[in-house]
């Protein structure tokens, strides 16, 4: 009504009702029953949109698997391939952990007693290579056993790269102490080398919270293990010792040699762990 004032004052009678006549033909307004037919587009709810992105996710990650691309993350392990992972662990250290323990049987550090053999110049006891698998296969299962517990969803990845550097990184820090023991380094200087250097490689290949605390845990109670090989079954001593523990010679700076071993443990234990778990997603995909 008020459009058709406006217009007669305008325009005139006759030009108002001929302009109001094709407004009228062009121009439909809804009425309430188009209105109320009209509904709104649902907006998805909390979950269907927790339920796309998961979605959107595990296609973004299947995409990255396929055309190759490396991930940054691990998931967290598997236990029902831990046997097999802990078998494997004490096989490796079965044959490699008395070729490492001979970097300080041949400047002697350590000197094997009952049962000793010789194999070439590798110096070392009948009894190295099952202690050694046994230290291998627990520490290692057990540092997955403290993934599974304390790592939020997902770990730093482990790769056959990072694994080979945390394994000679270890081996430098072995060669390094048998070197500066048999130059005759005072051991108070060489533990504060090979302590800083511990630490450091627990920084570059690790960074747990609690693979420190497992580290530090086995550098003093490996040691102390030892005690009761030398007293009672008389299989090695230290020659030079410089604190004595139980009437037995032990030396100071072996912790951090011990302490050095946890790190490539954590990294061989997660990769092994990688590997079975690529081996049962192929096995149930095939």
């Amino acid at each position: 009504m008020v459009i058709a004032h406006c217009l007669r004052k305008l325009l005139g009678d006759e030009m108002a009702n001929l302009s109001l006549r094709a407004l009228s033909t062009t121009v439909v307004f809804p009425s309430r029953s188009h209105v109320s037919s009209l509904h709104r587009v649902p907006y998805p709810s909390s979950w269907e949109r927790i339920r796309c992105c998961s979605s959107e996710h595990q296609q973004n990650q299947q995409e990255r698997s396929s055309t190759g691309e490396p991930s940054t993350l691990n998931r967290l392990s598997f236990p029902g391939k831990w046997p097999s992972i802990s078998i494997a662990l004490s096989s490796v250290g079965f044959f490699l952990g008395p070729l490492l323990d001979g970097i300080h049987s041949n400047v002697q550090l350590l000197v094997y007693d009952d049962w000793a053999i010789n194999i070439g110049s590798l110096k070392t006891n009948i009894v190295v290579p099952p202690l050694l698998g046994i230290f291998y296969g627990v520490v290692g299962l057990l540092q997955l056993v403290l993934d599974n517990l304390f790592a939020k969803g997902r770990l730093p990845k482990t790769d056959s790269k990072r694994l080979f550097l945390s394994f000679l990184f270890l081996v430098f820090i072995l060669e390094l102490s048998a070197e500066m023991y048999k130059s005759g380094t005072p051991y108070n200087i060489e533990a504060y080398a090979l302590f800083g250097l511990a630490e450091l490689n627990w920084y570059l290949f690790d960074r747990t919270w609690w693979g420190f605390g497992l580290a530090a845990v086995a550098g003093v109670c490996c040691p102390l293990a030892e005690v009761p090989l030398m007293k009672f079954f008389n299989l090695w001593h230290y020659p030079n010792a410089n604190i004595v523990v139980f009437d037995e010679g032990l030396v100071t700076w072996i912790l951090a040699c011990y302490f050095s071993y946890i790190p490539f443990l954590a990294n061989l234990s997660r990769w092994l762990d990688l590997q079975f778990r690529s081996e049962h997603v192929k096995a149930r995909s095939d």
